[in-house]
């Protein structure tokens, strides 16, 4: 039966490494042939350079690298991508579609003003203006209710927000249904 020396020899391993990778390759030395052991280490080695299964025997090192490989390649889309013009950042946008909305409000809200004077005009009547903004208050209502996290859709006209334009007790409303509310009133 082989020493560790002998074993070191062959394997071209210092004795302290023979022990340590007998005792991973779960073979008695002092029982096994020189042969064997040589066989059991290079099909240890042959797996791991394979990326079967690393050193430690804990890891797939093929499925470490794939995953490794895909979230580079994701990051270089997202470069590319940005890069092009393609993406947006969400947090430089935020602001300006804020501005845009509070612009929109504003021209929305002062949009019965307007009306009722242009249809004074061309057609010699007093409108009254509650009328207007009653309509106009409901639809800014509705684009309150918005939800991107509903599928994409929105609140049934009436729902969660009473005709008045309050938000009613079943928690439907939004803040922003009351600050439509408010910009009218």
């Amino acid at each position: 039966m082989p020493t560790q020396k002998d074993i070191a020899k062959r394997l071209d391993l210092s004795q302290q490494a023979v022990s340590q990778h007998m005792a991973e390759l779960g073979i008695a030395w002092k029982t096994t042939s020189l042969d064997d052991i040589t066989v059991a280490y290079i099909r240890k080695l042959r797996g791991a350079a394979a990326g079967h299964v690393s050193n430690d025997g804990e890891m797939d090192l093929t499925r470490e690298r794939s995953l490794t490989e895909r979230v580079d390649r994701e990051l270089k889309m997202f470069t590319l991508a940005e890069k092009k013009g393609q993406l947006v950042n969400i947090e430089q946008l935020e602001p300006e579609l804020a501005q845009m909305i509070g612009a929109f409000r504003t021209e929305l809200t002062s949009l019965g003003d307007k009306l009722k004077t242009e249809i004074d005009a061309l057609y010699g009547i007093d409108l009254d203006t509650h009328l207007l903004e009653e309509h106009i208050r409901d639809t800014l209502a509705q684009l309150a209710r918005y939800d991107p996290e509903r599928s994409g859709t929105h609140s049934p006209v009436g729902e969660g927000i009473e005709a008045t334009g309050q938000v009613n007790d079943n928690g439907m409303g939004t803040p922003a249904a009351k600050d439509v509310e408010q910009g009218l009133g």
